[in-house]
């Protein structure tokens, strides 16, 4: 008897698993909502991970968008039109605190068990957040909403 390859999800099908984990969570901390975005950004892919992206408008938006884009495996060297992905925008609280946690980023204690899988993009992604001061600022606050976006 042969081993049963673990399954393999689309795009598609894993933003729809990071809708369902993010519904759950509550309260909407930053650090739970990067930990699961990278749990299930880790997951068996038909497609190849090719990036990761996070940004953080400080104006008066207060938003913090993580993205991951996928590709096909064959595919060259990709354009950015060509890549599949997700994001997810986290709306946070009017007043930001001005001061980073001592305890550096949550994210990083436990890093996704398929991250490996990978080529270490999954780690190399939390070691940037780690030297990343607007990150840091913001991993311990409970956003006001987050939404899910096919890319």
């Amino acid at each position: 008897m042969g081993r049963v390859p673990p399954p393999r999800y689309d795009v598609e099908a894993l933003h729809a698993r990071l809708r369902g984990r993010i519904a759950e969570l509550r309260p909407l901390v930053v650090a739970d909502v990067m930990r699961a975005f990278l749990e299930i950004s880790s997951l068996p892919c038909e497609q190849m991970l090719w990036s990761f992206e996070f940004a953080f408008d400080e104006d008066d938006g207060r938003i913090a968008r993580i993205e991951a884009r996928f590709t096909d495996h064959d595919a060259p060297t990709p354009c950015d039109e060509d890549l599949r992905g997700y994001e997810v925008e986290l709306f946070l609280p009017k007043v930001i605190p001005a001061h980073a946690p001592a305890d550096g980023v949550r994210a990083a204690k436990r890093t996704p068990e398929n991250a490996a899988a990978h080529g270490s993009l999954v780690a190399r992604f939390i070691q940037a957040l780690a030297d990343l001061g607007a990150y840091r600022t913001i991993e311990t606050l409970e956003a006001r909403a987050a939404e899910v976006h096919l890319l």
